[in-house]
C-alpha cells in the first residue's frame, strides 16, 4: 500500500496536521513536510499512527527532515502516533526528535511553547481591509517585528481586497511569525488560483485573475509568496524575511 498524505490546517492553532498512511516513502514526506511548512505555520504535526508498515529504516531520516525544516523555515516538526517499534527506535534521539503519544499532546506542547500565530475571521467589507492591517500591525510590535510591519501591512491590504474582489465572500487573515520569517496569509472560499501574467514593461510580473497590480505588489513586498489550494478554496500567503 502505497503512502497516502492528507494535510489538515487547524487555523485557531495555526499548526499544519500531516496525516500518513500506508507505507512510508521519505521522498513523498519530505516533500508533503516541506510544502506544510513553507506556510510558516506555528509548527508542522506528522501524524504517524496509521502507518502500517516502515519499508525503510527512519531513525535517521525523522531528525534530518525535522532539522531541515528547522534551519529553512524556523517551523518546529513534531511526530505522534509512533508504533511501539518506532518510537523505541527513537527513544535515543528525543533530543533531535520531537516525539509525542498522540496528536493532543503535541498541540499542548505547541500551545505551550506560546507560537507567533493571530488569526481573525473577516466579512466581505472594505472596512475588512483596515482590520487585517491592524492585527499584523499589533502582531508585529507583540513579537518584536516593528520594522517589518509597514511591508507586512501592504501585503496584508492586497490579500485582503483581492480577497473581497474577487470572491465577495468572507475570508480569515492569519499571520504568524518564526525566527526565519513574518507570514501574512488570506483564506477564502473561491478556487481560483493567481496567476502569473506576462504584460508589457513588467518582465512577466505577478497578478492575479483580473487584475493588473494586487500581487505584484505583494511579491514586490515580500520575499516569497505562494498559493495553497484547499479543498474549500484557498490560501494565498506570503514571506517577509526577519
Amino acid at each position: 500500500m502505497p503512502t497516502d498524505i492528507v494535510t489538515e490546517r487547524d487555523l485557531d492553532a495555526g499548526i499544519a496536521l500531516l496525516r500518513l498512511a500506508g507505507r512510508l516513502d521519505p521522498p513523498l514526506l519530505n516533500a508533503a513536510v516541506g510544502k506544510a511548512a513553507a506556510e510558516c505555520p506555528a509548527a508542522v504535526v506528522v501524524d504517524l499512527s496509521a502507518l502500517r508498515a516502515v519499508a525503510v529504516p527512519v531513525v535517521g531520516f525523522l531528525p534530518v527532515l525535522s532539522g531541515q525544516v528547522q534551519q529553512t523555515w524556523g517551523v518546529p516538526v513534531l511526530f505522534c502516533g509512533a508504533t511501539a517499534e518506532l518510537a523505541r527506535d527513537l527513544g535515543e534521539m528525543r533530543g533531535e526528535v520531537a516525539l509525542y503519544d498522540c496528536r493532543d499532546d503535541a498541540v499542548i506542547a505547541i500551545r505551550a511553547g506560546m507560537p507567533r500565530w493571530a488569526c481573525e475571521h473577516l466579512p466581505p467589507d472594505p472596512l475588512s481591509v483596515s482590520a487585517a492591517r491592524r492585527l499584523v500591525a499589533d502582531s508585529c510590535a507583540a513579537w518584536g517585528l516593528g520594522r517589518l510591519a509597514e511591508r507586512a501591512c501592504v501585503v496584508a491590504s492586497e490579500l485582503c481586497t483581492n480577497a473581497i474582489q474577487h470572491t465577495g465572500g468572507a475570508f480569515d487573515i492569519m499571520v504568524s511569525g518564526t525566527p526565519i520569517f513574518l507570514r501574512v496569509g488570506v483564506r477564502d472560499g473561491s478556487a481560483a488560483p493567481p496567476r502569473i501574467i506576462n504584460m508589457p514593461g513588467t518582465s512577466g510580473a505577478i497578478v492575479p485573475v483580473g487584475s493588473g497590480r494586487g500581487l505584484r505588489i505583494v511579491a514586490g513586498s515580500s520575499t516569497h509568496w505562494g498559493c495553497t489550494a484547499l479543498p474549500s478554496g484557498k490560501i494565498v500567503w506570503a514571506l517577509l524575511r526577519t
